[in-house]
């Protein structure tokens, strides 16, 4: 028998081991939701704002406090700021 998704009862269960998409996640394997900004510059990421891709880039620089943080220019892209107070989430 192959391995499934997890189902919803599974996925609410411990919320803190599950990705965006209702995927289980190793607990320490460092992947998931970050809420600490801080420590992220340097470090590619996604950026989401209420269940939708924003933008993925590496982490230019972050405020001390986590409000809010810089993701580098790439291309034709410009350097972007994103708010915490706003929605925004971080995803690693």
């Amino acid at each position: 028998m192959s391995p499934s998704a997890p189902t919803v009862e599974e996925s609410t269960a411990d919320p803190g081991v599950v990705d965006k998409t209702g995927h289980r996640i190793k607990k320490g394997s460092g992947v998931g939701l970050r809420p600490d900004w801080a420590k992220l510059p340097g470090h590619t990421v996604e950026v989401w704002l209420r269940g939708e891709h924003v933008a993925t880039g590496v982490v230019d620089q972050a405020a001390e406090d986590d409000s809010v943080l810089w993701l580098a220019g790439a291309g034709a892209d410009t350097r972007r700021l994103f708010d915490k107070g706003t929605g925004y989430q971080v995803w690693v």
